[in-house]
């Protein structure tokens, strides 16, 4: 991020991962306009700004590597030991967070 789109004001309406037709031009993270569209600052810092976005990345990461899991591009055997171990334990604790989810059975009514 950010490449934004801008209203006929020239007011920072949205802002994507990727260069679009909609929204062609790159801001600096630390952008006020961002911030304004966001309500966040991002640090002036180029190693804060990095750490900022660290979090997003990984929930990205993650997703990118069980779409791969599931087209069969790879295996998960094939990822080196520490890797499997580290999604393993974020997917154990994302279930955990959404275990409230698994309280109703299939007709709606608790268990």
């Amino acid at each position: 991020m950010p490449f934004v789109e801008r209203n006929s004001s020239g007011k920072i309406i949205a802002a994507r991962l990727t260069r679009s037709e909609s929204a062609p031009e790159w801001v600096a993270p630390s952008d006020p306009g961002l911030a304004a569209l966001t309500g966040k600052r991002m640090p002036e810092d180029t190693r804060a700004s990095l750490e900022y976005t660290d979090q997003g990345l990984i929930r990205v990461l993650e997703d990118l590597i069980d779409t791969l899991l599931a087209k069969d591009v790879i295996r998960f055997t094939d990822l080196p030991l520490p890797a499997q171990n580290r999604l393993l334990q974020r997917r154990s604790l994302r279930s955990s967070l959404n275990g409230n989810a698994d309280l109703l059975d299939d007709d709606g009514g608790l268990l």
